[in-house]
């Protein structure tokens, strides 16, 4: 509206007032018409707005947008003034916007930076600015007349492109310096630092990852700023720890595309394990397209060549291509006559997992290769590694003629495989790699080279075969192994299968599992059947009532007749079961067991024992000891379980406690008893096979039961009749006993018997008592400088003995002062517990002296 009143206003200056061209008045116009000649120049015209005809006059302004327009262009002009500055000083300079905006600690290490870039490129300040250069350039060519135009501007672009690298040398250093202040990138320096001191934290080396990924996806261009060596670094902690296959391979395939896309080169080991790994990782294919992207670049360094084609073998091996493998491993071989033919035996079980005469032909008369260029450095780990590959594809009589050649290897030569092929041949002198082919196999036939000399068809030969094949964790191929032995008519026996039945349970997965408890119910059932016909003919077994998961695949062996169980199968049931803690498949097997008419041995009575004793149920274990050893003799794990059980029962700070079970005297008494019942032989073999362990318990549930007298008639006998002596841990042993009957009083609930051992009183009292035991030992060693001797020319017997009389006077004097006995009183009631203990007949040691008794 204002502007249109204006307008109206102006027209009336060049239009005649008449009446026809006069226009018609206007409720809003600013002003009656009338002309604007005057004659003063203090004269002015004012302006004035109407809305309505009767509202108030407003005064306007006519120049008011003109005014406006020209302060936005002095303002747009004064900016451009100010960025024309900023180019002229740089995008670095310290009062630039992109210095200024950065933060504080953020601008001052940016303008370190650049001085630093400035002093160590001195040549960039002296340079002259755009502006100079071209006014430079332009009075050269005035002054000149034109003439060397083309060198100037080839010149004048040079320094342009100069310029340039310098504005992107300043501009990288910029970014890196602001980049080093970023919270990630500091965490990413700290992860680094913390992986290089600890190689082996696998939290390190997550954490670095973790800092890596964070930064590239926060900082713009972190990969082309980031520190050399840091891409290195990296990998190197990503190539080793324990990360999944699948997760190494993909962390392997990120790095390897950011080293692309800053132009790095990868070394030749890390190309090869980038391969390998893909090949972990069950992308096969995939290997294989970068193995052969890399093929001409690995081929022109020469470095790590004889690595590369191994690993071309193995993916060729593994991707069911053995033919190629074998070309490119036997051209690799021919090369050089120093290298490894092992790199052969891949491509002998990738021959060997392809169906057909022909690739079985191929594996064998590669094998024959192998051999001959092995000769006697063949080992047993190539044995074992061709036969458990062909045993795993199913190769099964190829394999057993392979582990026939490990058997007769050194012993008889004339049934190696060489030999059946040299003189089923004819051939005289050595045997010739080269000359080894599939048609001379086929000549000579394969069931000649695989035959199997008769002292090797028995189950002796096939069960070394399955203890070996168990003990490397071949479970799978030694149940392979048993139908091998069915399919030639050798029958296997019950502790055959029981091998692979604790195999497969050792395994540990759900399908090993299943299989076994298949596997060992199916020869408890046979067992069963065969009790019951002999027993009772015209009746009907009972049928277990076993279920399993009818997925799992069995073996064709399981599908047969199985020999039936013996008592080493449920004792390996058993095993498993109290280990699950399945109580009711324990009482289950127990029951199968009487229906088997099969008397448990020690150590099924042993597992049942231990059962009890990890649910600490003493009462229970106690009672089926005492059912059971009616008609079981126990052994050495068994007592070993029973004082386990004792130290529950002799702790009152523990719950576990029954009436019933005998003290430590009695259970010593017992024990001892029992091994003076077995024969001489026995005897010698349980001397030898008892371990520390067992003789510290049985002086710990001693201590615990506060038995000073038990504790001193146990050490001596222990001594003369399993030959152990007191050591650091007995020591310690008796120092806390002798000071908990110091310190906890006798009725002390069993709630604060714990917190009361670790009370001041009680660590004074075990104080006390250390003191006292050096005191002795000093005496003890003063009585041998009498004699001339030191401590140190004592031999072991003589050390064990002065070990003993140290202890036994402490705990003589510990007596003395505890029950106010004098020495004859302490040596007659050693003797009533030695008789209790049945061991009267053990030299307990020297009595007290004069002086002994007042040391406490």
């Amino acid at each position: 509206m204002l502007r249109q009143a204006i307008k109206g206003a102006r027209w009336c200056q060049h239009v005649a007032r008449s009446s026809a061209t006069r226009a018609p008045r206007r409720a809003f116009s600013a002003a009656p018409p009338r002309r604007l000649d005057f004659g003063g120049p203090n004269d002015k015209v004012n302006f004035y707005e109407q809305d309505t005809p009767k509202g108030k006059r407003q005064p306007v302004d006519p120049e008011a947008e003109d005014n406006l327009e020209r302060e936005d262009v002095a303002k747009q002009l004064a900016q451009l003034d100010d960025e024309l500055k900023v180019l002229e000083d740089g995008p670095f300079a310290p009062n630039s916007p992109f210095i200024q905006s950065l933060p504080e600690e953020d601008r001052k290490i940016a303008l370190e930076a650049l001085r630093k870039f400035d002093e160590e490129n001195p040549s960039a300040e002296d340079e002259p600015s755009l502006a100079e250069v071209f006014d430079n350039e332009l009075e050269d060519m005035l002054r000149e007349e034109f003439e060397g135009l083309a060198t100037e501007e080839e010149n004048w672009e040079d320094g342009v492109k100069s310029r340039k690298r310098l504005a992107a040398k300043k501009a990288a250093a910029a970014k890196r310096a602001g980049a080093e202040s970023h919270p990630y990138a500091i965490k990413l320096n700290d992860a680094l630092r913390q992986f290089q001191e600890k190689e082996s934290d696998e939290r390190a080396r997550q954490d670095l990852w973790k800092w890596y990924r964070r930064c590239k996806q926060t900082i713009p261009g972190f990969l082309s700023i980031m520190p050399t060596g840091t891409l290195d670094a990296v990998w190197n902690a990503q190539a080793t720890g324990e990360a999944d296959a699948a997760l190494r391979s993909t962390h392997m395939q990120t790095l390897v595309q950011d080293a692309a896309s800053i132009g790095q080169e990868l070394s030749t080991p890390q190309i090869l394990f980038f391969i390998v790994c893909l090949h972990d990782a069950s992308a096969t294919s995939l290997a294989l397209e970068q193995w052969e992207a890399y093929q001409a670049e690995l081929s022109q360094k020469k470095q790590d060549l004889e690595e590369y084609w191994k690993l071309g073998v193995r993916l060729f091996a593994a991707d069911e291509n053995p033919q190629r493998a074998q070309d490119i491993a036997l051209a690799f071989l021919a090369n050089d006559k120093t290298r490894q033919p092992r790199v052969l035996i891949p491509i002998i079980i990738a021959w060997g997992k392809l169906s057909g005469k022909e690739a079985e032909v191929k594996a064998w008369a590669l094998y024959l290769q192998l051999k001959t260029l092995l000769g006697s450095e063949m080992t047993m780990e190539d044995y074992d590694q061709i036969s458990i590959g062909l045993l795993a594809a199913g190769r099964l009589d190829t394999a057993v003629a392979i582990f026939k050649d490990m058997m007769v290897t050194g012993q008889d030569p004339a049934n190696d495989s060489t030999a059946l092929y040299k003189s089923a041949l004819g051939l005289a002198g050595s045997l010739q790699a080269s000359s080894i082919n599939e048609n001379a196999v086929n000549k000579v036939s394969l069931s000649v080279l695989k035959v199997l000399p008769r002292r090797f068809e028995n189950r002796f030969f096939y069960a070394s075969w399955m203890k070996k094949l168990i003990g490397m964790g071949e479970v799978d191929s030694a149940a392979l192994v048993i139908e091998l032995m069915y399919e030639r008519g050798v029958k296997p026996d019950s502790k055959h299968l029981n091998g692979i039945i604790a195999g497969w349970l050792r395994d540990g997965t759900t399908a090993a599992r299943d299989k076994a408890e298949r596997l060992a119910w199916s020869m408890v059932q046979h067992r069963i059947d065969a009790a019951w016909k002999r027993f009772q003919p015209a009746a009907i077994s009972p049928r277990l009532q076993v279920t399993h998961e009818p997925e799992v695949r069995l073996p064709r062996f399981m599908q047969r007749e199985v020999p039936p169980a013996t008592i080493e199968t449920f004792s390996i049931l058993l095993l498993h079961y109290t280990r699950r803690g399945d109580d009711d498949m324990v009482k289950y097997l127990i029951k199968c067991l009487g229906d088997a008419q099969i008397k448990p041995n020690s150590y099924f009575m042993n597992h049942l024992l231990y059962a009890e004793l990890r649910k600490q149920d003493v009462h229970s274990l106690w009672s089926k000891f005492q059912n059971m050893s009616a008609a079981i003799r126990p052994d050495l794990e068994t007592y070993a379980c029973l004082w386990d059980c004792g130290k529950l029962q002799y702790d009152r700070g523990r719950t576990a406690f029954d009436i019933g079970f005998p003290s430590a005297r009695q259970l010593y008494a017992s024990m001892l008893s029992w091994y003076s019942q077995l024969p001489p032989s026995t005897q010698k073999a349980t001397r030898e096979q008892m371990p520390k362990e067992l003789y510290d318990q049985i002086i710990r549930c001693f201590c615990l039961s506060k038995d000073v007298s038990g504790t001193l008639v146990a050490i001596h006998s222990m001594r003369s009749i399993f030959g152990f002596a007191p050591d650091d841990t007995t020591a310690r042993l008796i120092v806390l006993q002798v000071a908990r009957l110091a310190a906890v009083p006798a009725d002390t609930p069993k709630r604060r018997l714990r917190r009361l051992s670790s009370t001041p009183r009680s660590k004074e009292n075990i104080g006390q008592v250390s003191r006292l035991l050096e005191l002795l030992g000093d005496r003890k060693a003063e009585s041998l400088r009498v004699q001339g001797l030191t401590v140190d020319q004592l031999d072991p017997e003589e050390m064990k003995q002065y070990q003993m009389e140290i202890m036994g006077s402490m705990l003589r004097i510990v007596l003395s002062r505890t029950d106010g006995l004098d020495p004859a009183q302490i040596e007659d009631k050693l003797e009533t517990v030695a008789k209790e203990m049945t061991v009267e007949q053990i030299d307990l040691g020297s009595p007290l002296g004069m002086y002994d008794s007042k040391l406490l």
